[in-house]
């Protein structure tokens, strides 16, 4: 080790890292030089690993989560595992099981999605008898002309309009999937507003939903999130998003 390596091995006690599954080879070197070797805390989750394309080795998480063992068996090097997920229903963690446990292997993720990684429930939730908590997935045909969506009646004019046969430009055409989606992300909320959807609340009781029960999660919001602005308060619905100030970056701006 160098002297300034020996300086801060000296000076850190304990050392904690987190998103250890998104660590690179160059990062790895420092943390393994200004550590005693043991005084190492890594928290992560390797199924959650995005940033290879910054050159992330997920590959030095799994070496350690197979080398390391649970107690009793563990020694100096000590494998925890958190199984429990406080966020989500059961409904939400079992469909999430059982869409992974099909797609993600050693040979996709660097991992078998099995009863071992599975996302069990932590926190409980009051139930409503006669309230349908199932999950719904929906297939929106983004290449279907005739999609219902574009001729909703409730819904004015966008400035966005079906591609042309002869059109072969892919951002117009990511842009209308993301209206397409998006107008029906907003018929949905309607849906549910407008058919007294029961929800829990944790002061009140069992009420009917409001608007603020519901959140979007988007892989990005980046040029996207404005666009569900526009199709969700064209229904006259209250939207939020932290994408204020980001005309100029929108995919239909930067196309």
């Amino acid at each position: 080790k160098t002297e300034v390596a020996k300086k801060y091995e000296e000076k850190f006690e304990e050392i904690a890292i987190d998103e250890y599954q998104d660590s690179n080879l160059v990062q790895e070197y420092i943390l393994t030089s200004v550590s005693k070797g043991n005084n190492v805390f890594m928290v992560g989750d390797v199924k959650q690993s995005i940033y290879k394309f910054r050159q992330a080795r997920p590959q030095l998480f799994i070496e350690k989560y197979n080398k390391y063992k649970l107690e009793p068996e563990a020694g100096e090097d000590r494998k925890i595992q958190l199984f429990k997920n406080f966020r989500s229903r059961e409904n939400v963690l079992n469909i999430t099981n059982m869409v992974f446990e099909d797609i993600m292997s050693k040979e996709l993720g660097d991992i078998d999605y099995n009863t071992n990684e599975y996302l069990n429930l932590g926190a409980s939730y009051l139930e409503i008898p006669e309230q349908d908590y199932t999950t719904d997935i929906e297939i929106i045909d983004t290449s279907d002309e005739d999609n219902d969506i574009w001729k909703d009646e409730n819904l004015e004019q966008s400035v966005y309009i079906p591609l042309e046969e002869d059109s072969n430009d892919a951002e117009q055409e990511r842009v209308e999937d993301v209206v397409l989606e998006a107008r029906f992300v907003a018929k949905k909320i309607k849906e549910l507003i407008d058919s007294k959807y029961q929800v829990i609340d944790k002061k009140e009781g069992k009420r009917n939903i409001r608007y603020k029960d519901i959140a979007i999660l988007l892989r990005s919001i980046t040029g996207i999130a404005n666009v569900y602005e526009k199709e969700i308060s064209m229904l006259g619905i209250p939207v939020y998003s932290d994408s204020s100030g980001e005309y100029l970056q929108s995919i239909e701006i930067e196309t």
